[in-house]
Formats: structure tokens, sequence, C-alpha cells
């Protein structure tokens, strides 16, 4: 590929690709736990608008925000997520007492892979905790509050085009100091490098400028990919092409960053 000044290793290029792919799970997770546990029996009806509810935090942990102001695939969501001491079944049992005294049903326990999620429905939000066991007895997971009813659906790729036979499988935004930014994951049936040429081909055409570009080689046990940067005025678009496990397709992480929006720095 060519590229221009000041590339990062493959190696580096490759972990954040991953890293791109692991955030939009995360945030991806949070809507989808919403979906999965909204069996409440509250859709189709109209809500006043209502303060976010305040969501306890776990026993004995840490805590840090994912985001505060997002939208996953429309849905006007915020993530935490948290590492505590305190064992799976503590957290489960902790946020199952908390979301069920005072509320029309109880909180919901539901499994998830391997993960335990709780949840509960305040007015128009979803207030959910997915937990997994951590090393040696403690835990780990997600705190989300989504508002999941009155909100419209969007998995609009945008200014992005698509591949044939290529579909959005999420699109999440977020609004930062100082910038906004938009991450879409599309599931492509074709190689990263059959992606890569295509986005290179069409962004340059649509007035990008290619900034950077790493091919990720496949390791034993990795996936082969791609991760190339564009810019173009006062925004950046970051494309994180990794192949999939079967090798029969890859999946593209667009980052699209526009600088100077978004609530300004404190």
């Amino acid at each position: 590929m060519n590229t221009k000044p000041s590339r990062p290793s493959t190696a580096r290029a490759g972990l954040h690709a991953l890293a791109l792919v692991r955030f939009a799970k995360c945030a991806v997770e949070a809507v989808a736990v919403a979906t999965f546990v909204a069996v409440f029996g509250a859709a189709g009806r109209s809500w006043a608008v209502e303060p976010w509810p305040e969501v306890p935090l776990p026993p004995k942990a840490d805590v840090q925000w994912v985001a505060q102001s997002m939208r996953v695939n429309g849905v006007p969501t915020r993530v935490m997520q948290f590492q505590s001491r305190a064992s799976r079944g503590e957290i489960i049992e902790y946020y199952s007492a908390y979301w069920s005294g005072g509320y029309e049903h109880k909180a919901s326990v539901r499994p998830l892979g391997e993960a335990t999620v709780v949840g509960q429905m305040h007015g128009p939000y979803l207030m959910t905790v997915k937990v997994e066991d951590g090393a040696g007895g403690t835990s780990q997971g997600l705190i989300s509050v989504a508002q999941v009813l009155g909100s419209k659906e969007d998995r609009s790729p945008g200014e992005l085009p698509l591949m044939n036979g290529a579909h959005v499988v999420s699109v999440v935004e977020s609004d930062d100091p100082g910038k906004y930014s938009r991450e879409m994951v599309i599931a492509n049936p074709q190689p990263p490098s059959s992606v890569t040429q295509f986005y290179q081909a069409s962004l340059v055409n649509a007035g990008w400028l290619q900034i950077q570009g790493n091919d990720i080689p496949r390791t034993p046990g990795g996936s082969a990919g791609a991760f190339v940067v564009f810019a173009r005025g006062g925004s950046e678009m970051q494309l994180s092409i990794v192949e999939t496990r079967n090798r029969r397709g890859s999946t593209l992480v667009a980052n699209l960053v526009t600088k100077d929006t978004g609530p300004s720095p404190n």
C-alpha cells in the first residue's frame, strides 16, 4: 500500500484494529442487552421527557466511563465498565435486590453467553448490568442505561459507500469534548484486500486524502487485515479491516471523527 508519513508498526496497527472492534462490540452489547431484557410490556407507550436514572455502582468496584453521550443504532445510551473484588454472584444479588423494590416488576436475571445480565425498566429507560467472572473470584462487566422506548433505530452508513453484499451491523455515535465520532461496523463477504482497495478508490474519488496505511499480516491463530486512515477538511476516517475467523469475509470498523464539534471541554 502507498502510505504517507509516520506509519506505526503493523503490530501496533493490528492492536488498534482489534481495540476498535472490541469497543464497538462493547457499545453494541449494551443495546443488545437492552433489547434482550426489555420484556416488561412497556412498548407502545408514550413517555414525557424524564431525567436519566441514576444507577448504583457495584460494591467493591473500580468504575470508568466508556461513554456518557452515545447513540447505538440510534438509541441514546450511557455505558460504564467496572472491575470488582466482589464475585459475579454478589453483583447479581446486589442489583437483583436493589432493582426489585419499588418497581412494577422484579429485576430480570438472564444468561447471555458466559455472562449474566440483570435489568430493570425505569420509564423509557432500561438499566442493565452485564457481569462475568474475573480472575480469583472477582468480576467485571458493563453498566448501561439506554433510552429504548421512543427512540428510532438508525443503521445508516451515512456517506460511507457499501460493497455488494455488505451490511451494517452497528452504528455508534458519540459526542465528546471538541469532537464528534461515528463508528460503523460493517460485515463484508469480500476478503480484506478487496475491501481495502474498494475504499481506497472510493474515498479518494470523494476527495479524501490517504495519510496512513498498514497491512496486517496473518499470525498463527490470528487474522490478516489492514488499517487505513484518510483525512478531509476537519475530519478523519479510520478504517480497520479484519479477516473473519472462517476467512470467508471481513469485518470493517469505520471510525469517522469530526473535530471542533461536540460539547466544549471544561
